[in-house]
């Protein structure tokens, strides 16, 4: 009986210490573990809408560059995915036929240059020997006219003879013809000196239109990228032979890096928000690091729907210095700052709690933690904005062990 006894109180006991054990530990899982705090505070806040967008080239943001000749590829400077400056030297194509060409032309003109040179050596001294018989002439035929004057007279005197006359006459028309001669001549002379000069330089003028034919047409085998940009496709490589037709044989396709944009889909719960000028903030995978900026200049008014959702096109010009980094069809991650709030209350995300629909943070009352709800607005990267239920001032947990009912504010 003593034995049963001892046993039955041994067991009421140990349930009863069980109870209590358990009772314990359910009372320590409900208590609130802080292991930081922090002053709920004034200060900046910003509207951030995340949203997907993906890089897209603009109307006309490809240029094709071709070439006007045909021939072999000599040369070629670049590869795909190159950055090219306006100006530089991409390809040469076969330039041998054309420098051929330009040293005969330039050939041609030097010894059309000597012709001309020979010309104003020649002439100006066989005019000057034409213009010296042409003064000896005029003197002969001066000399003649008085002689015949002076016979005709001395005739009617009688003091001459009709021979002596008659020579003196002769005379007279022998000098008249040669001074008309010498004239003709230096005429003739002074004239073909002109023609000739003037043949001479013609030639050289058709010459040097020639070689400016041939320069251009050689310039037509060095292709220089008109402006900047990045090489997207590449039609002939080095020994590949281009054909120009009746259009200019394609070679280099370039993109403009002031071409592209960034299309982000936005909700259409959140397109209200959204307005142009907005800042954006966006990266990608390849550059995960590194942030981008832009602003909406856009939103298209004709919806996108994707997996039965409605999305609007909101359009971010990209800045010339992320072609570089920014690729077509690149998914982009962004963020829209709808809006900036200066000296509004904000606590950290952290803090914020929510349970059945309502907000609520521990506040810092004693010493101990004790919920207290909230109503919340913005909310951004760290912070959020608190429109009722806390001052500024107040210490809240920000770091801390709840139940595990609660679950954090996101």
């Amino acid at each position: 009986m003593k034995k049963i006894l001892v046993l039955l109180l041994v067991l009421i006991a140990g349930i009863g210490g069980l109870f209590f054990y358990t009772k314990l530990k359910g009372t320590e899982k409900q208590q609130v573990k802080v292991f930081k705090t922090e002053k709920v505070k004034r200060g900046e806040i910003k509207n951030i809408i995340n949203a997907t967008a993906i890089v897209k080239a603009q109307v006309n943001a490809y240029l094709k560059i071709g070439t006007r000749t045909t021939g072999l590829v000599q040369k070629m400077f670049i590869d795909i995915g190159d950055y090219v400056k306006k100006g530089q030297l991409i390809a040469i194509i076969d330039q041998r036929e054309f420098k051929k060409n330009i040293e005969k032309i330039k050939y041609q003109i030097e010894r059309a240059k000597n012709k001309l040179e020979q010309i104003n050596k020649v002439y100006p001294a066989r005019i000057k020997e034409a213009e010296k018989n042409l003064s000896l002439a005029e003197a002969e035929y001066e000399y003649a006219v008085w002689k015949f004057k002076r016979e005709k007279e001395l005739l009617k005197e009688e003091f001459t003879t009709q021979e002596s006359f008659e020579v003196a006459r002769r005379e007279l028309k022998t000098k008249e013809a040669r001074l008309k001669l010498a004239q003709e001549t230096l005429k003739k002379l002074k004239l073909e000196y002109e023609t000739e000069r003037k043949i001479a330089k013609d030639d050289i003028k058709v010459l040097q239109k020639d070689l400016e034919r041939e320069k251009v047409r050689l310039s037509y085998t060095e292709i220089y990228s008109p402006i900047d940009g990045i090489v997207s496709n590449i039609v002939a490589r080095e020994g590949e032979t281009l054909v120009a037709g009746l259009q200019a044989a394609e070679l280099v396709t370039i993109l403009k890096p002031d071409r592209l944009e960034i299309q982000i889909f936005v909700d259409e719960t959140d397109i209200g928000k959204v307005k142009p000028g907005q800042k954006v903030e966006y990266h990608v995978d390849a550059f995960p690091d590194k942030i981008f900026t832009g602003k909406i200049t856009k939103i298209y008014p004709e919806p996108v729907v994707k997996q039965n959702i409605v999305y609007y096109l909101a359009i971010v010009p990209v800045k010339k210095e992320y072609a570089l980094f920014l690729r077509p069809e690149m998914t982009v991650y962004t963020k829209i700052i709808a809006g900036v709030k200066k000296n509004a209350i904000i606590i950290p995300n952290s803090a914020v709690r929510f349970e059945k629909g309502k907000q609520y943070v521990y506040v810092i009352q004693n010493g101990k933690p004790v919920i207290r709800h909230i109503k919340t607005g913005w909310i951004d990267e760290n912070y959020t904005e608190v429109i009722e239920g806390l001052k500024e001032g107040e210490v809240i947990a920000v770091k801390f062990y709840a139940p595990v009912k609660t679950k954090v504010f996101k």
